[in-house]
């Protein structure tokens, strides 16, 4: 069915043809708007963005960086736009780091630990999780030939996120992230770590994790539009009947 069919808002979101970030954020900003034809309430979409393994040259880091400064910051007008800021999360990070130290061709190697960012507008935000490493060198002791051994998996950041979106059984999570059972529960973080309305908390008692979810009510989402070209139930054809009815 054609958009403009479905009576759906199509966004005047600012398209940067020559980005492949600018596509892929348009295309979501897009069918975003169509969520409650669509009758959801919690979505998940996968952007992929390449062009960071330089090893042979660091020069073309700035202008990616530039461009994810600037996509970001139209997709975040849009979703205040579209009133659902405060309902989006973005989540940022890579399957590897990279080496401390550039490599002869002044570019720089596959490392091991590295960073991920969250950021939305229920994002408790302003602050770093887990272990920075000080000092960023050869003195510290997570540091071997130039790479940095992680001390927080991903699993920490998903498991947050995932109770944010709602999944908040242990058997569920652990189905959602298979390798979160490798980690003490108290470890991991929560979504009252990662959101402003997070709902679970865990705390060591006398030695023992416990962790408790607050009971969260979700409002039902908008019921879909009808499409102008079908009519709705209450558009239906009549008839006049003998009586005086309708049929």
């Amino acid at each position: 069915m054609a958009i403009a069919a479905a009576g759906i808002e199509v966004t005047d979101y600012p398209l940067n043809g020559d980005s492949s970030l600018s596509k892929g954020l348009n295309a979501i900003a897009n069918h975003m708007l169509s969520r409650d034809f669509r009758n959801v309430n919690r979505e998940i979409y996968v952007l992929r963005e390449g062009g960071f393994d330089m090893h042979f040259s660091s020069d073309g880091l700035a202008p990616a960086f530039q461009d994810m400064n600037a996509e970001l910051g139209k997709f975040i007008n849009e979703m205040k736009r579209q009133g659902i800021w405060e309902d989006v999360a973005i989540v940022f990070g890579s399957e590897f780091g990279r080496a401390i130290p550039t490599n002869s061709n002044g570019g720089t190697d596959h490392g091991w630990g590295g960073h991920a960012f969250l950021i939305g507008g229920g994002v408790n935000g302003g602050k770093i999780l887990g272990d920075y490493p000080h000092p960023l060198n050869s003195a510290h002791d997570q540091y071997l030939r130039g790479r940095m051994i992680p001390t927080t998996p991903h699993e920490f950041v998903w498991n947050g996120v995932a109770q944010w979106l709602g999944v908040r059984a242990d058997s569920d999570l652990d189905l959602v992230l298979p390798n979160r059972k490798s980690f003490s529960e108290c470890d991991h973080f929560t979504d009252k770590d990662l959101f402003v309305d997070g709902a679970c908390d865990c705390t060591i008692i006398d030695g023992a994790c416990s962790c408790q979810c607050d009971t969260v009510t979700y409002s039902p989402t908008v019921t879909p539009t009808s499409s102008p070209s079908e009519p709705s139930p209450t558009d239906s054809p009549t008839a006049d009947l003998p009586d005086g009815g309708t049929l």
